[in-house]
């Protein structure tokens, strides 16, 4: 590709920079405690401290929050996959403006926040930097932001009949220009700098070049006064088209840092071009055998980390996405596989908080829409469940609010499992129904597939534009509840018992 040598000069340094001191795999756990420190021009009575620690062979990110006590002290104990993780601390002062910290697996790992008048973190003092500033630790997590929302100004042209390798070359320009914003004020480290493009890098090509047919609908629409393209006029890519993977080196360990890997993983694992098998009960030397039969050649790697990761990221898919323990087999075959080595003991951790979040999300319903009026519907699906207060969940497959909300209300529903309370999930056509029909099963409840005029009625009748939107009726069917965005656990679990 004509631009990626560009791209690759700017990374290559990075897997120098892994030799020493990247990440390695490593199970465990680390502590943080510290104090935050607020004006109290801005204190509230309460304040939520969260930490995004990214999971990278269990499949993603894990979010931990605690309660500031009444001096502004904390400690958490969180779970870690590597040595080292690079995590984001935030708090509900503003839970945008984010800190890094690197966290040591088995060690205290300690953290002194201060927030100044107008509410933005401005003092960071942590117990080890490694060798990074002050001033890196406050505004890594803005210049990722500002990665995101920077636009290069390269005019839009049609892509969707031209060939695979010029969308490539169109992502990396994208990629080429944006790394202007790491050399604007304040200026990090080039160690710091690797870091975050390369979390940003594979972030790009998981969400635009893994998502081609979805990008190509979209660029026709653009393109085309907004009309929906015809199936013959977007190009589908083959399997050689891939072989802009070998440019991503995705054995470098420093992506172990970033919050993009395992995301990047499971969109390799669900390609329909790739057409990777899913793991079920195969034996995992025969299952990546068969991998590297379809990837060797695109990616130029026979072994190493990429492979862990996709055969961790395999059974993390059927954690999240399905929320199904492993089989008896596959606990057989992990064991014999890692030999009670560090991989071993991260999936069988993961497995027993999924055991238990399992047990909690209850049994997938696919109902029939009630055959009443759009004006009678939503009181028809509520007299359905008499005697329960019914949380009503709009969602979309293509939201990810939603998808965040899904994982983080596991943990509520197991505080709700012996309550009157039943979860109804509705979604329409703008969720392809092959996707939903797979998502729904890690979701249970009650779930609900309307027509887009149905959907549409609901929306304009309840007075929501956005998801995940919500609405809560008690026991007698009356509305007690409605609002757009998930709120928390706790704040969801209180709207719930109001309503009990």
């Amino acid at each position: 590709m004509k631009l990626a040598s560009a791209i690759l000069l700017f990374l290559w340094p990075v897997a120098v920079c892994a030799q020493s001191g990247a990440p390695v795999l490593q199970a465990g756990t680390a502590t943080i405690s510290g104090q935050v420190t607020i004006p109290v021009s801005i204190k509230k009575d309460s304040t939520w401290l969260f930490l995004r620690i990214p999971q990278p062979f269990t499949g993603a990110f894990k979010t931990y929050k605690t309660l500031l006590d009444f001096a502004g002290q904390f400690e958490l104990t969180v779970d870690t996959e590597t040595d080292v993780s690079r995590c984001v601390v935030s708090t509900d002062i503003d839970i945008t403006n984010m800190v890094t910290v690197l966290l040591k697996n088995g060690q205290n790992n300690k953290i002194s926040l201060n927030y100044n008048n107008d509410g933005a973190i401005d003092r960071a003092e942590v117990s080890d930097t490694y060798g990074f500033t002050e001033e890196e630790l406050l505004h890594s997590p803005v210049k990722f932001t500002e990665l995101t929302i920077y636009r290069t100004g390269k005019p839009l042209v049609p892509l969707y009949n031209k060939p695979f390798s010029v969308y490539i070359d169109h992502i990396n320009d994208i990629l080429r220009r944006k790394r202007i914003i790491l050399a604007k004020p304040p200026v990090l480290s080039e160690k710091m700098n690797r870091i975050i493009f390369s979390d940003y890098f594979l972030a790009v090509y998981y969400m635009y070049a893994l998502r081609y047919h979805d990008e190509m609908v979209l660029n026709y629409r653009q393109t085309n006064d907004s009309k929906m393209p015809d199936s013959s006029e977007i190009r589908k890519p083959v399997r050689k088209d891939y072989t802009f993977l070998k440019d991503l080196h995705l054995n470098d360990p420093v992506y172990l840092y970033s919050f993009s890997y395992p995301l990047f993983t499971q969109e390799l694992l669900q390609d329909n071009v790739l057409n990777i098998p899913r793991i079920k009960d195969t034996p995992i030397p025969e299952w990546t055998n068969s991998v590297k039969g379809i990837l060797r050649d695109l990616t130029g790697l026979d072994k190493g980390l990429f492979y862990d990761m996709l055969v961790s990221n395999a059974y993390a898919m059927q954690f999240e996405i399905e929320l199904k323990p492993l089989t008896a087999r596959q606990v057989e075959n992990i064991k014999t596989h890692y030999k009670g080595g560090d991989m071993e003991k991260i999936l069988l951790r993961k497995n027993q908080e999924i055991v238990q979040q399992a047990a909690a999300k209850g049994a997938v319903v696919i109902n029939n829409t009630p055959n009443v009026s759009p004006e009678e519907l939503m009181s028809a699906i509520v007299s359905r469940y008499k005697g329960k207060t019914v949380v009503v969940d709009f969602w979309a497959t293509w939201c990810a609010p939603c998808l965040e909300a899904f994982k983080e209300s596991r943990d509520l529903k197991k505080h709700l499992v012996d309550k009157d309370a039943v979860f109804v999930y509705i979604s329409s056509p703008s969720s392809p129904r092959q996707l939903w029909e797979k998502l729904i099963q890690g979701i249970g409840g009650e779930q609900y597939y309307l027509t887009t005029k149905q959907w549409r009625y609901l929306q304009d009748s309840f007075s929501f534009s956005g998801i995940p939107s919500y609405l809560v009726f008690d026991k007698q069917g009356v509305l007690k509840g409605q609002f757009t965005g998930y709120p928390g656990n706790e704040e969801m679990q209180k709207r719930i018992e109001a309503a009990l």
